[in-house]
């Protein structure tokens, strides 16, 4: 589990700061024309003028461990599986990257880090 301070969320972000002010490749930004195809594998769509480009990048099944949820016992968390119809014991998570291409650039989220970890009933 990734434990973040105030002091280390600070810390990190005076580096991308700093980093960002020094950039070593001035001419390599990322500007792409938008593609505008529909592929397996990804699914696009517009908003405004932006395209979204929704990535399927697999599923992975892992045991439910006693601490997996940090604030629900195991057997709470097992009776919310339940009630979704879904199997106990075990949680699956699908890996959707998403791609913004703004026209002149592709901003990419990741949201596959701590999915699953917090249960509000």
């Amino acid at each position: 589990m990734i434990d973040l301070s105030r002091r280390s969320l600070l810390t990190g972000a005076a580096v991308i700061g700093t980093a960002s002010a020094f950039d070593p490749l001035p001419g390599a930004r990322a500007a792409a024309p938008v593609a505008g195809k529909q592929n397996a594998g990804w699914y696009r769509y517009k908003v405004g003028e932006f395209e979204v480009t929704v990535v399927t990048d697999g599923m992975n099944t892992n045991p439910l461990s006693d601490a997996y949820v940090s604030n629900a016992p195991k057997s709470e968390v097992n009776g919310a599986l339940d009630a979704l119809f879904l199997a106990r014991d075990k949680v699956t998570h699908s890996y959707t990257p998403v791609v913004i291409n703004t026209g002149s650039r592709l901003v990419a989220i990741d949201t596959g880090l701590g999915l699953g970890r917090r249960y509000r009933p």
